[in-house]
């Protein structure tokens, strides 16, 4: 068991370090969207969400 565990470690550190760097990068991209201030592209051009889009 402990063979085991000093087996995958290295490689379990470095999965832990990718989604560490995944979660500081989604945080930065967010608080730089949002210190721009700017409204979404979708939002100014008045599109909608929805399944029937223009045709209505």
């Amino acid at each position: 068991m402990i063979l085991l565990v000093v087996l995958f470690a290295p490689a379990l550190s470095s999965v832990l370090k990718s989604i560490a760097f995944r979660n500081r990068a989604a945080g930065k991209a967010e608080m730089m969207r949002a210190k721009s201030n700017k409204p979404d592209v979708a939002v100014s051009k008045g599109c909608r969400a929805g399944k029937r889009g223009r045709r209505g």
